[in-house]
């Protein structure tokens, strides 16, 4: 069981690495779509501020994550398996507000010819956005399985106790809440 445990262990870092390395691309790539956006005059951002936000969230979570592996208890894994589906939720919406620019033709993609007004089309760029915000709804959602898995396993292990016995509260030994012994009236 511990094997296993490791397993996941080791999936969930790779994982958590693969979200922060992506995250930092789409935070530059959509910041400097932001600042094109706004020198083209267009004042619509939604469709890049949107998953500009969310990866933002998503650095500070997948740094916060990660320290949590290293430095805090097993049971805060059940609030990182929460921030990660809230992550989740919030790339799946980033997609949805970024689905006119998921076209394979790049002269359908909104942003595009929002480009194409200023003398640049980077149309490249904006198909590696798409992709990379359906990687990051793929790579959450694997995260917020996973260390729920990971949760709930430390939490049987735990469980496994006697019956007088739990947890100490920063998991570094057992302490005894035997009742103490009632001398019988004679």
């Amino acid at each position: 069981m511990a094997e296993r445990s490791g397993t996941l262990k080791s999936g969930l870092w790779a994982i958590r690495f693969f979200q922060f390395i992506f995250a930092v691309v789409l935070v530059g790539i959509l910041s400097w779509f932001h600042h094109r956006l706004s020198k083209a005059g267009y004042f619509r951002f939604d469709s890049v501020d949107v998953p500009l936000g969310f990866s933002v969230a998503a650095l500070v979570i997948s740094a916060v994550a990660t320290a949590t592996h290293l430095f805090f208890h097993d049971d805060s894994q059940t609030l990182i398996a929460l921030f990660d589906f809230l992550i989740f939720v919030g790339y799946f919406a980033s997609c949805i507000v970024y689905r006119h620019n998921f076209n394979a033709n790049c002269g359908e993609n909104l942003l595009v010819r929002v480009f194409r007004t200023i003398g640049s089309q980077h149309c490249n760029m904006v198909r590696l956005a798409a992709a990379l915000l359906v990687l990051q709804t793929i790579l959450f959602f694997l995260s917020t399985i996973l260390s729920h898995r990971l949760s709930r396993r430390r939490q049987a292990i735990d469980s496994t106790a006697g019956v007088h016995e739990e947890k100490s509260r920063f998991g570094f030994g057992r302490r005894s809440r035997r009742q103490p012994e009632v001398a019988a009236a004679v």
